[in-house]
C-alpha cells in the first residue's frame, strides 16, 4: 500500500517532530543547554609552542602574545566573543597590538610553556592562574607577563587595557592606578547610602569578629552612581537563597564614597577607598571572598552581572543565581585550596551531586 501523508497527517508529523525535541531539551543537563562560545576568526591557530608563538608574533610586528583562557559554555566568555572582540575599534588595535590565542581550561592538550616544558592546557591556566574565565593574560616579546584580567570587559575596558599595554605603564603602575588617571574625578554624593541593608556597614571590625567566631566573609564594595551596583544587590545579594547561605558568612557593604573606618578579616583597615586601593580593586561592585583564617580567598573585580550579550539583565537569571551559591559553596567549603581553577572544581561538583 502506498504511503500517502495527507495535510494533517504531515502537521501532526512535525508537531511531533517539535514535541521530540522540545523532549530532548528539556532532557539536556544545564551545562549541554548553556550557549557555547564561537572563537573569532582573526583569533591565531598558534603552534601549542608558547615560545613560538611568540617569535611568530615578534616577526609580524605584535608586541608580544594574549592567552585567552576560557570555557565552551562560559557565559562571560560567550559574552566577550560576541561583543568585545566583535567591536571593529578593539578587533582593530587589539590584533594590531597582539596575537590572540584560545586556550579552554579543561583541555588536555599538549602545550609547550615558556620554559620549555611540555604541559596540558588544564595545567598552564593553574599555573598562570587563570583562576576564572575569562582570564586574559598579556605576554610580551621578552616573555614577560604584562598584565592578568581575570573576567568579562567591555569594549569601553579593553580599550584601557590596550592603553595601559601601550604606553609601557603596565611597568611602573596597575591597572587601576592607570584608570585613576586617565577618568576624570567624580563628584563624591551628599549622603552616600547602602545598597544591600541586610550586610553590616561601617564602622565595623570583621578582624575581631572572626576571632571571636571564625567564619568566612564577603565584603562588598559599590559606589552611588553605579547601576551594576544596584543590580547586583537587588537581583543577587537579596535574593533569599543567597541571603540563606550568607547566614554563615559575615558581611561587609563599604561604599567607596562612604568616609567611615573599618577592619577587613585579615587586619587592613581604612575607609573604602583606602582599602579598595590597598587592594587594588579596579571595578565597582567587586566582592572579596576571605576564608575563616581571615587570608583572601578569591575576589570578583570585574562585570560579572551580565547576559550572552553582554548586556545587564533586568531580572534574576538562574545561571547568575547558580553562580554566586557555588561561589559561596567554593569558598565555605575550603575547596578553592584544592582547586585552583574554578570552573573545574565546579564541573566536578556537578557531576557528583
Amino acid at each position: 500500500m502506498n504511503s500517502i501523508l495527507t495535510p494533517m497527517t504531515k502537521t501532526l508529523s512535525g508537531w511531533g517532530v517539535c514535541l521530540l525535541a522540545t523532549l530532548f531539551l528539556v532532557a539536556m543537563t544545564p551545562a549541554e543547554a548553556r550557549e557555547r562560545i564561537e572563537y573569532p576568526e582573526w583569533f591565531v591557530q598558534g603552534f601549542y609552542d608558547l615560545r613560538g608563538d611568540l617569535e611568530a608574533a615578534g616577526d609580524r610586528g605584535k608586541q608580544g602574545i594574549a592567552l585567552f583562557f576560557s570555557a565552551e559554555t562560559c557565559l562571560h566568555c560567550v559574552a566577550m566573543a560576541r561583543r568585545t572582540f566583535q567591536d571593529e575599534t578593539v578587533v582593530e588595535r587589539f590584533a594590531a597590538q597582539f596575537d590572540v590565542m584560545a586556550i579552554d581550561v579543561f583541555s588536555d592538550v599538549d602545550i609547550t610553556d615558556l620554559s620549555g616544558e611540555l604541559i596540558r592546557a588544564r595545567e598552564l591556566s593553574e599555573r598562570e592562574r587563570a583562576t576564572f574565565t575569562p582570564t586574559l593574560l598579556f605576554i610580551n616579546q621578552q616573555g614577560e607577563r604584562m598584565l592578568r584580567h581575570v573576567g568579562f570587559a567591555d569594549p569601553e575596558r579593553m580599550h584601557l587595557i590596550l592603553d595601559f599595554l601601550a604606553s609601557d605603564s603596565w611597568q611602573s603602575m596597575s591597572l587601576r592606578e592607570f584608570a585613576a588617571l586617565e577618568q576624570p574625578p567624580r563628584p563624591s554624593p551628599a549622603s552616600p547610602h547602602a545598597l544591600v541593608p541586610q550586610f553590616q556597614q561601617a564602622p565595623a571590625d570583621l578582624n575581631a569578629q572572626r576571632r571571636a567566631n571564625p567564619k568566612p566573609a564577603v565584603v562588598l564594595f559599590n559606589r552611588d552612581d553605579c547601576e551594576e551596583c544596584r543590580r547586583l544587590s537587588q537581583l543577587i545579594l537579596q535574593h533569599p537563597e543567597v541571603q540563606a547561605e550568607l547566614q554563615g558568612f559575615y558581611t561587609l557593604e563599604l561604599n567607596s564614597d562612604a568616609l567611615g573606618q573599618v577592619v577587613l578579616p585579615d587586619g587592613q583597615h581604612g575607609s573604602a577607598q583606602s582599602l579598595a586601593a590597598a587592594l587594588d580593586l579596579t571595578h565597582r561592585p567587586g566582592l572579596v571572598f576571605f576564608a575563616e583564617d581571615g587570608s583572601e580567598a578569591f575576589r570578583m573585580d570585574s562585570t560579572w552581572l551580565i547576559d550572552h550579550d553582554g548586556h545587564l539583565p533586568s531580572e534574576t537569571r538562574d545561571d547568575h543565581l547558580q553562580s554566586f551559591l557555588a561561589r559561596l559553596d567554593y569558598v565555605r567549603s575550603g575547596a578553592y585550596r584544592d582547586w585552583p581553577q574554578y570552573q573545574r572544581w565546579r564541573a566536578q561538583r556537578d557531576r557528583n551531586d
